[in-house]
């Protein structure tokens, strides 16, 4: 394996020496816990001040060392050279001449402060006080900041830095370089809530795994098995912890073992003796929970704590927690205290263990849901532990162990509803992790008569789906829609699929309408539909989408991406996926398709992993990159070819293929090809998004019809503004596609609105068009402006930078010669760019001038 990397954290780098460096020179503390990277960051500091011809004095507080006076500058004194000087004292004053003859000259680097001995720290006082020498501290949060140096941050002489652990990104990139591989997202996960984000325990876990043999290589990603610390990192901070009474102690292992613990499960009588472990910043509050909470203030605090406990002490602290957390009534409590009472030999009922693997199973932890319910089996098989296992073991990727258990959950089925709901989520499990929908239709459709009347409600909208990706379009007319509360899960199933019918076909507000409905099902039956949330959402982004509101589409996505460990990950990499690469934003969009890809193979719950990957190649091949675009499309399986949305995205890929080769009209019979299909599957509002792909290849009249047809089957906002621009690109109306191209970069599609427009520009070549010509170059110049690999405007017609910044000034009506002193530039210059922009611009003066820039 690697070197253990070492991230930079450039930007807490560069405001420390930003301070450092200023015309008034700020010192600065940087303080945060054991292990944060305080001393990586401060010689990271050092080093750049030293390319700055700073000379750095480096100083190490210890605590062996903080009684004996001048104990920290013992080594800087002995190589200062001044060997003609015997006394030490001596030696400190020379030291405080010399640096204090030319403070800019020197930067003083103290780490560990708080541990200075107090001579140390009075010559470092006067140094900075007398002499204003600019100096770096690092000190532990934990350590008390005394003598000198308080005076100093008393006297706003230093400037305090709190240093976080890393983030979840941060913690994620060192991983990966050093194992070489992505993490599988489980183990990412264990690694950074066992860490924190603390870089030295994030080391430590990972070496601790790799010497217990629990790294290796997996489906998804490298998979990391979280070890015991070593003695010697957990001795870094028992000396903290023997400063405890035996009561501060208890209350702080019943805290590691709960954490985080709410305020409401701790007694009157611990109150003081949690103020004093906060105090001695052992614990901490939560931040963001909706609870209040509190926690142990470093992760290797726990491991410390619990370490040392017996079997039974630590059963007795966990009986203890769960009679606290239960009378709470909170079902993340409850989840918590059951969990725990698992680990020890407590009673705990079928009923608890039952509700508890659910729990797990619908917040996605699966790898927990199926210990559970494996936990509430061990007496007899039972039906409802089953399902979750089996549905569990799918989300885990065990696929085989799935199936078998599935036929186990559907022999256990005592009624007609119980077999419904296994065939669904079997269904489920061979249609979105197998990739086998034909399967999953031809057993349903086989089975559904033989069910009662509200069993089938359960069946039926599922079915509908899987039969819409084997490409048959009878589905479409076999959907319920969503009933009340009374319906049970079929009213969720036909809730879900409604919304999805309605986004598909470009019908935004009965979309929401049936969002708005389904919602309070889908949480009534979270535990029976564990994803119905996550597919109204997506349906939600979608409708969104089709009603031209793409800011509040991509907010929407942003806001869910936030989870990065939710089974809807890939969806929202996904969605966010498209939305750049409609806004022309390609670097953006390859990246978040490539991890899209990567998320859906791990856990896709809805069937976008094909669509995904075509759109990873469309990507690749509007970036030029035509090898790397077919390579991708051969990855997706025979399986997804009949799904509309990946015939779709195929045929852009492969449009924009023979684009490359010079083969527009092919390009778009593609496209039309596509479409036909698309259409007849009722999936129109990404039929009329996969049209904008002929549009921008210059062949709007091939796609006219099409998009006359999306316009007349939905009133989605989005496709009407696609047709009107096709229809003003057919016929070359320059003058209606500048007025259309702002309200279409509104609505999400800002590269087909710049393609359009410099398409245009090439057909107003005639001498009566040059306003014309000029005002779509500039419009497509000012839109393209955030995109990348977007085509560039023709060059006679660009303003350099330096003209654009004298063109806004003579438009803001400043004379020549104030421009010419803002610019350093003399008036003859400034007239003679004034000269060129108006020949640029087709313009004659400074009036027309300012009207053509407030036009754009």
């Amino acid at each position: 394996m690697a070197r253990w990397p070492v991230l930079p954290r450039e930007t807490e780098r560069d405001a420390v020496l930003n301070a450092l460096r200023g015309p008034h020179p700020r010192s600065v503390m940087l303080r945060g816990p054991s292990g944060v990277g305080k001393t990586t960051l401060g010689a990271h500091i050092a080093q750049a001040l030293r390319a700055d011809g700073r000379t750095v004095v480096p100083v190490v507080g210890l605590a062996e060392l903080s009684e004996v006076p001048l104990g920290a500058l013992a080594p800087v004194l002995a190589s200062a050279g001044r060997v003609d000087l015997a006394s030490v004292s001596d030696r400190v004053q020379a030291l405080v001449a010399v640096v204090g003859e030319n403070p800019a000259k020197f930067v003083i680097v103290v780490d560990d402060a708080p541990l200075l001995d107090a001579v140390s720290a009075g010559v470092l006082y006067q140094l900075m006080r007398v002499f204003g020498v600019t100096t770096l501290l690092t000190a532990r949060d934990s350590h008390e900041v005394d003598g000198p140096l308080a005076r100093l941050l008393h006297e706003n002489l230093i400037d305090i830095v709190d240093i976080e652990g890393l983030s979840l990104e941060h913690s994620q990139s060192i991983l990966q370089q050093y194992l070489g591989a992505t993490l599988r997202p489980e183990s990412l996960r264990a690694l950074f809530e066992a860490s924190r984000g603390n870089p030295l325990m994030l080391r430590e876990l990972t070496f601790a795994a790799a010497r217990a043999g629990g790294i290796h290589a997996g489906e998804f990603g490298i998979e990391v098995s979280v070890a015991a610390l070593p003695q010697h990192v957990r001795a870094t901070i028992a000396e903290r912890l023997l400063q405890l009474s035996a009561k501060e102690r208890r209350l702080a292992q019943l805290i590691a073992i709960a954490q985080p613990i709410p305020h409401a499960a701790l007694r009157a009588v611990e109150l003081d003796l949690l103020a004093k472990l906060v105090a001695e910043s052992v614990v901490e509050e939560t931040r963001g929970d909706s609870i209040p909470a509190v926690r142990l203030a470093h992760p290797l605090f726990a491991e410390a704590l619990v370490v040392e406990l017996s079997r039974a002490e630590r059963a007795n602290i966990i009986r203890d927690i769960a009679s606290r957390l239960s009378p709470l009534a909170d079902p993340q409590l409850r989840f918590t205290s059951t969990l725990l009472l698992t680990s020890t030999d407590a009673f705990i009922s079928n009923d608890d263990l039952d509700w508890a693997a659910n729990y797990a199973h619908a917040a996605g932890d699966h790898a927990v849901a199926a210990t559970l319910a494996e936990r509430a089996q061990l007496v007899e098989r039972r039906f409802a532990p089953e399902l979750v296992l089996a549905s569990a073991l799918s989300a885990l990727a065990e696929s085989e162990r799935s199936s078998r258990v599935f036929d186990s959950a559907i022999a256990l089925a005592s009624s007609d509803e119980q077999r419904a709901i296994a065939l669904a989520r079997w269904g489920q499990h061979v249609v979105y992790r197998l990739a086998r929908p034909a399967e999953a239709v031809e057993r349903v459709s086989s089975e559904l008569r033989k069910l009662d009347a509200r069993a089938q409600q359960v069946l039926r909208p599922e079915l509908a789906k899987w039969q819409l990706m084997t490409g048959d379009a009878t589905a479409l007319a076999d959907v319920a829609d969503p009933v009340t509360l009374d319906g049970g899960l079929g009213a969720v199933n036909a809730g879900l699929t409604a919304a999805m019918m309605a986004t598909m076909s470009g019908h935004p507000v009965e979309a929401f309408a049936a969002i708005a409905q389904t919602r309070p099902l889908a949480e009534a039956f979270r535990f029976e539909a564990p994803f119905a949330g996550s597919l109204l959402d997506l349906s939600e982004f979608l409708a969104l989408v089709a009603s031209a509101e793409i800011v509040r589409a991509r907010e929407f996505a942003a806001k869910r991406r936030l989870d990065h460990f939710a089974d809807s990950a890939g969806v929202w990499s996904y969605a966010l996926a498209i939305v750049n690469l409609h806004d022309g934003k390609l670097t953006e969009a390859n990246t978040l398709a490539a991890l899209a890809v990567d998320q859906l193979k791990w856990r896709d719950f809805t069937g976008l992993l094909g669509t995904a990957t075509a759109l990873h190649a469309t990507i690749e091949a509007q970036r030029g990159d035509g090898e790397a675009a077919r390579r991708i499309l051969a990855e997706i399986a025979p399986e997804h070819a009949g799904d509309a949305k990946v015939i779709l995205q195929r045929a852009e890929c492969e449009a924009w293929l023979l684009a490359a080769e010079g083969k527009p009209e092919a390009a778009a019979a593609v496209i039309i090809a596509a479409v036909a299909e698309g259409i007849i599957l009722g999936h129109f509002l990404l039929s009329a998004l996969t049209l904008t792909v002929a549009l921008r290849l210059g062949q709007a009249s091939a796609a006219s019809d099409q998009l006359r047809l999306l316009s007349q089957l939905s009133p989605a906002p989005l496709i009407a503004g696609i047709h009107e621009w096709g229809d003003a690109l057919a016929v070359g109306d320059v003058a209606q596609l500048c007025e259309l191209a702002p309200t279409l970069v509104s609505s999400g599609v800002a590269a087909l609105a710049v393609d359009g427009l410099l398409a245009g520009v090439q057909g107003t070549e005639k001498a009566g068009l040059l306003e014309l010509r000029r005002k779509a170059t500039l419009l497509a110049r000012r839109l393209a402006a955030d995109m990348d690999h977007a085509p560039a405007p023709p060059a006679g017609d660009e303003l350099t930078e330096r003209e654009w910044t004298i063109a806004r000034a003579a438009a803001g009506r400043k004379r020549s010669r104030e421009i010419g002193q803002q610019l350093g530039l003399s008036v003859r210059t400034v007239d003679n760019h004034l000269a060129r922009i108006y020949r640029k611009l087709g313009v004659t003066g400074r009036v027309e001038l300012e009207k053509v820039l407030a036009e754009l």
